[in-house]
């Protein structure tokens, strides 16, 4: 059942993404600091930010929950010591 929300979740934004491409095919360039990129139309652009975005949201999130599963360990690890002293 999940696979199935997924694939249609999946199927939902490509969608989206087709029908936003359509829309915005103005070309753009991006600029950050000195360096410039090559004329790309505006929904690819935009959606390599959404993915990137994703991208650091994820690895920000494993980060802290690796940072809190360590915590708990060494938690675990100081109350079975406090427990047979």
């Amino acid at each position: 059942m999940i696979k199935i929300l997924n694939f249609i979740f999946l199927v939902i934004f490509v969608i989206f993404v087709l029908v936003f491409t359509i829309y915005n095919h103005a070309l753009v360039r991006v600029t950050l600091f000195n360096y410039e990129s090559i004329k790309m139309p505006l929904s690819v652009v935009v959606f390599a930010s959404i993915i990137l975005g994703i991208a650091i949201a994820l690895v920000y999130h494993f980060f802290i929950l690796f940072k809190i599963k360590k915590e708990n360990k060494k938690d675990a690890v100081k109350n079975k010591n406090q427990k047979i002293d």
